[in-house]
């Protein structure tokens, strides 16, 4: 962010380095079989639910 006599610049940040999805695709790090979207949905709600109660 930059004042000008026109008003603010913004400047865009610079961006991370280009990756390729084999580069990143690990770092998700869960190693047991494939879920359906309906179990993700079911695990986030839970997982939401457990943290709400704290």
């Amino acid at each position: 962010m930059e004042d000008t006599p026109e008003g603010v610049l913004l400047r865009p940040l610079k961006p991370f380095p280009s990756t390729r999805v084999d580069e990143v695709f690990g770092s998700a790090g869960y190693r047991g079989p494939s879920l359906s979207l309906a179990q993700m949905d079911a695990a986030v709600a839970a997982e939401a639910k457990k943290r709400r109660r704290r």
